[in-house]
């Protein structure tokens, strides 16, 4: 199968959950949930690296992901672009985003100023292991309020350690929760 399908087939499967977290830290409870939207995909992928691929720069980003998914766009179309290289270390984790989440990955308050030369705009930084290999998931808010954050991009470990002088938060309570039954699953409570 086509990695960057099986890629957009995982995330499918993560636009009817949403995870819901508690951490702490010094005494302090911060909550937030973790929601999916089809047009996420294009940034975690790194698709918006595809500057010379007229079919991932142009038009919704969620009309690009179901063309993903129908097989009308292919990782050997993105392949041909100049700058696939600049996105290429994403597609094999991405395709483990649910099981990332599923595990009780190390979560950090992201404060940008600690990585000056950085673009990235994040709430939260979650490390996790793919392989041998830290991944970075930076998640940012969706609404005003910062409850509801939404995975803003996601990539492995290259030169530069993310986590260096966030701090760390301590996982108490998550929950993954089916949107379309609103069965609850609690993978982690040390509230109890």
């Amino acid at each position: 199968m086509d990695l960057l399908k099986k890629c957009a087939l995982g995330f499918n499967i993560l636009l009817k959950h949403k995870y819901h977290f508690i951490l702490g830290r010094k005494g302090k409870i911060k909550e937030f949930t973790i929601s999916f939207d089809k047009s996420d995909f294009h940034h975690l992928a790194g698709l918006h690296k595809l500057k010379d691929n007229a079919k991932v720069q142009y038009g919704k980003r969620a009309d690009i992901f179901d063309s993903i998914l129908t097989g009308e766009i292919t990782l050997e179309q993105i392949q041909k672009s100049e700058f696939y290289n600049k996105m290429e270390n994403r597609i094999e984790p991405l395709c483990c985003l649910e099981e990332m989440l599923d595990n009780n990955n190390l979560i950090f308050h992201y404060n940008e100023k600690v990585n000056q030369y950085s673009v990235i705009k994040a709430d939260y930084l979650l490390e996790n292991r793919y392989f041998d290999e830290s991944v970075f998931l930076f998640l940012g808010a969706r609404g005003e309020d910062g409850k509801e954050q939404m995975c803003r991009t996601f990539f492995p470990k290259q030169e530069i350690d993310y986590t260096q002088g966030q701090a760390k938060y301590t996982l108490l309570k998550k929950e993954k929760i089916n949107c379309e039954t609103h069965e609850v699953e609690v993978q982690y409570n040390r509230l109890m």
